[in-house]
């Protein structure tokens, strides 16, 4: 322990008399700090930043202290307050599997409420990373109905923020590297917004400058969510959320890092350069490299029609079919055959130009499949389209999931309608699986949703079953579990082991394949994208790797000099496939819509049983409790 000696008694002046005193307490300290290390080395800190909140309130300091503060606020009620009373709320009623299920929802509304509030108050990353819990398939399902707001938090900053990460970024003042730029951003996002701007040689750009917050506190926020995703998987079951932390940590560090949005870009177009037509079938826009850095991308300004705007495609003459017919081919080729796929397809991300081109924005996020991966990816596809259990039941395996939930496989793939929420600021959630509770809301929730599945293809159904009205919303969880068990042979409950065993990558992809279904349904669903898949998918069998394919324009321009077709040399077992998939693909359709039809059945007329008992239980309870009444007033005596 150390000690300080006393000052000697002398006569002080005032000076000598304070420096005395200082001594004196710093001794205290010293001596406290001695007995209880932890608390008194914690109350220390925190006595240095509240000094330091005085002297510098936007210290990174004090700003870490508020940001860590509110995240505790919000965390630690979700284990004391909602988990808790969960547990207290289910003592005795373990075996009431519809109150346990109740219950939970409370719970999981609770945590996503506090989520919710936290993300407003902290933004940047917290909000990104609220965005991604909600698109996940193991999110339970209040957190994609109640964060979906997330989506629309995003504020317009001031230009000067931008202007100053520009000139550290770049070394130039914003106004002086462009002969015009427009100080109001055409868009705002959580993480970036955008201007448009016109470079001293007069073509007309788009900027995209990162939020200056986002970048301070990036290893703070970070740290904090991963702390706490931890905490609270530990002490909640069922709130799986720590691989979501390494995921979100991963997704940051891509989005917000311009460079590999730039590299990405830029092998976007050369490998899709060998199978699309750049002026009349596919562009993507040019970067320009002298002015863009790590957190300033610029790019060529392409004008269009949204891929979902129906009048603006009426006006600029486009065949909707042969768009997306296009759409899919391009996708098909990405995923199948190349393996670089871009993930986030939202219709504000493919815009159509007059010449009837498409053109394809933000790519922050891609995913890319090693060769190995990408071949799995395809034959079970083709297990899918051929129907092939078989061999679908082997891919599945071959991925490293329980080969018992390949079954999970055809109904997210192919048999739950598409769902995308968007906000303004053209960010996008979709339904890789839609939630348990139906209702128009988007993302990934944690219980399928088999109203949604027995439905058509509507992209924003209402609760309720089309043909089948009312009733089947109030089918219990437990009936709808049982009908998903008897009609599709499927358990619910597992669907969170298979989205935990699959590859991340192909999280990622399954969510981009959900979003080119929506895409295909708002071009009024004029092709059956089956065919475009089985297509690719042959062909990415075929191509031993990635860096072998050949691209569409090649094959075209060898075919036209006499050249042997694309995939002459393939076994005969590969063209019986050829022949097999390509039936499967007329018939796929037509199978997804007999099971949606016996689905829906199944779930009305368990909904109707269940009314059914619901009434004659009340109508007994109703007959003993009038039957009690009456032999009360019978044995009492007569009033004279």
């Amino acid at each position: 322990r150390s000690r300080i000696e006393p000052i000697g008694p002398y006569r002080a002046g005032r000076f000598e008399r304070g420096s005395a005193a200082g001594v004196m307490v710093a001794s205290h300290v010293l001596r406290a700090l001695a007995r209880r290390p932890v608390a008194g080395s914690v109350a220390l800190a925190g006595t240095s930043l509240a000094v330091g909140a005085v002297a510098n309130p936007d210290h990174d300091g004090v700003h870490f202290v508020n940001r860590f503060t509110e995240a505790s606020r919000a965390f630690l009620p979700m284990y004391f307050v909602d988990y808790l009373g969960h547990v207290r709320r289910c003592v005795g009623k373990r075996d009431d599997e519809e109150h346990m299920w109740k219950s939970r929802q409370i719970m999981w509304s609770g945590v996503a409420t506090r989520l919710r509030e936290l993300c407003k108050k902290n933004g940047g990353i917290y909000v990104k990373a609220g965005q991604h819990i909600c698109v996940q398939p193991v999110s339970p399902q209040p957190f994609q109905t109640i964060l979906r707001t997330l989506m629309d938090s995003a504020g317009v900053r001031p230009f000067e923020e931008d202007r100053a990460t520009f000139l550290e970024d770049l070394g130039v003042d914003i106004e002086d590297a462009f002969a015009h730029i427009d100080p109001t951003p055409v868009a705002s996002a959580s993480l970036a917004q955008v201007y448009k701007a016109t470079t001293h040689g007069g073509e007309t750009v788009a900027v995209k400058i990162q939020q200056r917050p986002v970048a301070r506190f990036l290893a703070i926020d970070l740290a904090t969510i991963d702390a706490y995703y931890s905490l609270l998987s530990f002490l909640i079951p069922g709130l799986r959320f720590q691989w979501l932390a390494a995921e979100t940590r991963r997704h940051m560090a891509e989005e917000l890092d311009f460079r590999e949005e730039a590299k990405n870009a830029e092998r976007a177009r050369a490998l899709m350069a060998k199978d699309f037509d750049d002026s009349t079938e596919l562009h993507v826009p040019r970067v320009h490299d002298t002015l863009s850095g790590a957190r300033v991308l610029t790019q060529e300004w392409c004008d269009g029609a949204r891929i979902d705007d129906k009048e603006g495609l009426r006006s600029r003459g486009v065949d909707r079919r042969e768009l997306a017919t296009l759409v899919n081919r391009i996708f098909g080729r990405m995923t199948f055959v190349h393996g670089f796929v871009h993930c986030d397809p939202h219709p504000g991300n493919l815009l159509v130009d007059s010449n009837g081109r498409v053109v394809l924005l933000d790519h922050g996020v891609y995913r890319s499949l090693d060769d190995e991966t990408r071949r799995t990816w395809c034959k079970l596809w083709r297990g899918l389209i051929a129907n092939d259990d078989a061999e679908m039941r082997k891919a599945v395996a071959d991925l490293g999931v329980d080969p018992e939930l390949s079954t999970f496989f055809r109904i997210v793939l192919a048999l739950v309608p598409a769902r995308v929420v968007e906000d303004v600021h053209g960010t996008s959630t979709s339904a890789v699986i839609s939630p348990g509770g139906g209702g128009e809301t988007g993302g990934a929730g944690g219980t399928l949703n088999v109203q949604a599945a027995a439905r058509s293809g509507n992209p924003n159904p209402k609760p309720g079953l089309a043909g089948f009205s009312g009733g089947v919303d109030k089918l219990s969880s437990f009936g709808k579990r049982e009908v998903m068990r008897d009609v599709l042979g499927v358990k619910v409950e597992r669907q969170t082991e298979l989205f935990e065993t699959l590859p991340r990558d192909l999280l990622m992809i399954l969510k981009a394949n959900n979003l080119l279904r929506y895409v295909n349904e708002q071009l009024d669903s004029p092709v059956n994208r089956f065919r475009s898949i089985a297509a690719a998918a042959e062909e990415g069998i075929a191509a031993t790797s990635s860096a072998e394919a050949e691209g569409i324009l090649e094959r075209k321009a060898r075919d036209r000099n006499g050249g042997r077709r694309f995939g002459e040399s393939l076994s005969h077992s590969s063209n019986r496939w050829s022949y097999g998939a390509q039936v499967g693909a007329m018939l796929l359709p037509l199978q997804l819509a007999m099971m949606k039809g016996k689905l829906g059945f199944a779930m009305w007329r368990r909904a109707r049983e269940e009314a059914k008992a619901a009434m004659q239980g009340a109508k007994r309870a109703g007959v003993g409790a009038k039957a009690a009444s009456g032999g009360a007033q019978g044995g009492e005596p007569a009033m004279t």
